[in-house]
């Protein structure tokens, strides 16, 4: 029989609520909390099923409802208002734990905080110097960061939980008119913030002329290739073709479990133009020294137990 008022616990309802830990059925438990698939799952301890010849114990019983209310306390901050029975008391029916699953499930990339973030996280320095003396109408340099997890799976868990990413990119330049439009459109990039697993919330800069802006672009939705999150073109004087854009990447499906791969990638492009006479025949050098850095903010661990590790934040 199904679960409900009047009726014995069997181990089939029990392990139909609780489902396996692979499982991405929607009406269970594990989906969210356990192991799951592309955007389902934590990754955390799974539950174990009862054999079907055997009772449904109240510590079987308490697990279940503990492990409901730690995940809606990572989502919401607060339980979900079951109560854990004791070893020796009746389990009694409650109608609402069914909905609190589904809820769960609903809601599983929500997440009512995380730690604390991680400035600069490896100590990233600053390139060289990107310097020119040509004319030539356009040069173009580009300036990024790889965040690599430690699996595939260790990615989802991440996004899952509500780990989230800031590229940012800043610089010093020289004395030239060139040079300043060059750092003007470095500021007007100025960066990416709270990359997650499904969104993004935008450029951190200001100012220039805002083109491309995909908040909608989260990890779940990169390819192999570059896709542009953003960009921008210039509006300092004479320098009014520069162009700025930050674009994402991964590198594909690594496991078996529908990730979309263990590394993203961020970079950061400017194209700096040599003037007011973008033929070449304005006689401006270029001096720009770039920094880019990765601020990481993982999932919080006072609800859910560190399944994602740590990340490797290198310059490319």
């Amino acid at each position: 029989m199904s679960y409900a008022q009047g009726g014995l616990i069997e181990a089939t309802d029990y392990n139909n609520i609780l489902g396996t830990n692979t499982s991405t059925n929607t009406s269970t438990v594990h989906a969210v909390w356990a192991w799951g698939a592309n955007s389902r799952g934590w990754g955390q301890t799974a539950l174990s099923n009862v054999s079907v010849s055997s009772t449904v114990t109240a510590t079987q019983w308490a697990s279940l409802v503990n492990t409901i209310n730690s995940a809606n306390t990572h989502i919401n901050g607060t339980g979900s208002g079951l109560t854990a029975n004791t070893a020796g008391q009746i389990i009694g029916f409650s109608g609402g734990l069914q909905s609190k699953v589904n809820g769960l499930n609903t809601d599983r990339m929500t997440f009512a905080s995380n730690s604390a973030t991680i400035t600069n996280h490896n100590a990233l320095t600053a390139y060289a110097a990107w310097t020119s003396t040509t004319t030539t109408s356009t040069l173009t340099r580009s300036f990024g960061a790889n965040v690599a997890f430690t699996g595939a799976d260790a990615a989802r868990f991440f996004f899952n939980a509500g780990g989230r990413l800031k590229f940012n990119i800043s610089a010093t330049a020289g004395a030239s008119a060139r040079s300043t439009a060059a750092l003007n459109m470095v500021n007007y990039l100025c960066g990416i913030a709270l990359f997650a697993a499904n969104t993004n919330g935008s450029r951190t800069g200001t100012g220039g002329t805002l083109g491309t802006n995909l908040t909608g672009l989260g990890y779940y939705s990169l390819t192999i290739a570059n896709t542009t999150a953003i960009s921008v073109t210039g509006v300092t004087a004479s320098y009014t073709t520069d162009t700025g854009s930050i674009a994402v990447r991964t590198n594909g499906t690594r496991g078996s479990f529908n990730d979309n791969g263990d590394i993203v990638s961020f970079w950061a492009t400017i194209n700096s133009t040599s003037g007011a006479n973008a033929g070449g025949s304005f006689d401006d050098d270029l001096s720009l020294t770039p920094t880019v850095t990765v601020d990481v903010s993982y999932p919080e661990v006072t609800n859910l137990g560190n399944t994602w590790g740590a990340v490797t934040v290198t310059r490319v």
